[in-house]
């Protein structure tokens, strides 16, 4: 059984301008300019704070030279690493921000806020059994979010995103089955307020790591 590491964050309130500042040059020059074009400090935070727990994720497996250059996109832009083998994805929501990796494996991962939302709005994207157990659900908020963050974790994990049709998602036994691809799901417990999915093509576990870039020092 493969293991994966999950790395999170949160920004609460902006960080002080010097240490972002230096933050960001750890950044290539394409990300510092993708940043600076986001008006809100808080999408200008997540965008830092996901590739800075990347930093920390390819650390922990011993790789830190060079890492931007093993970065690439497929046809359908999901960023993943040329080093045979291994994987990533970066999620982010409210005040967090989430990074699994994992190695021989592939991932994706969904953290969302449980904000308010109409859930007619989403019935378009979900089976008729889903519908069925969010409606009768004692808090259909949270179950909704249940079923979102875990097609999320589906799409990102296959890689071709919303040309997957969600409602074609079927959850079965904490599995996926979609074009002859199985996919092992778990939804689990992040923090009160939020709801969070992992997704892999064979059965794994998962470490958390709790990381606080507020502190006065480098990654």
């Amino acid at each position: 059984m493969q293991s994966i590491d999950i790395f999170f964050t949160s920004f609460k309130n902006p960080m002080e301008q010097s240490l972002f500042s230096d933050y960001l040059l750890l950044l290539p020059p394409d990300l510092r300019k993708k940043n600076s074009q986001y008006i809100r400090w808080q999408d200008r935070h997540a965008h830092l704070l996901g590739r800075l727990l990347l930093i920390e994720a390819l650390k922990n497996y011993h790789i830190e030279n060079n890492i931007w250059d093993l970065i690439a996109y497929s046809s359908h832009k999901r960023p993943y690493l040329t080093l045979k083998g291994y994987d990533f994805n970066i999620s982010h929501s409210g005040d967090f921000v989430i990074c699994a990796i994992g190695k021989n494996i592939r991932l994706g991962i969904d953290i969302e806020e449980n904000r308010k939302r109409n859930l007619k709005d989403f019935r378009g994207l979900m089976t008729d059994d889903q519908w069925d157990e969010i409606n009768g659900a004692s808090c259909p908020l949270k179950a909704f979010y249940k079923y979102w963050t875990i097609k999320e974790s589906v799409i990102k994990a296959d890689g071709r995103g919303f040309y997957i049709p969600l409602d074609k998602l079927e959850v079965k036994n904490n599995t996926v089955h979609f074009d002859d691809k199985l996919w092992f799901v778990k939804d689990f417990v992040f923090t009160n307020g939020y709801s969070a999915a992992l997704t892999t093509n064979q059965l794994s576990t998962f470490k958390m790591h709790d990381v606080n870039f507020y502190k006065s020092h480098m990654v």
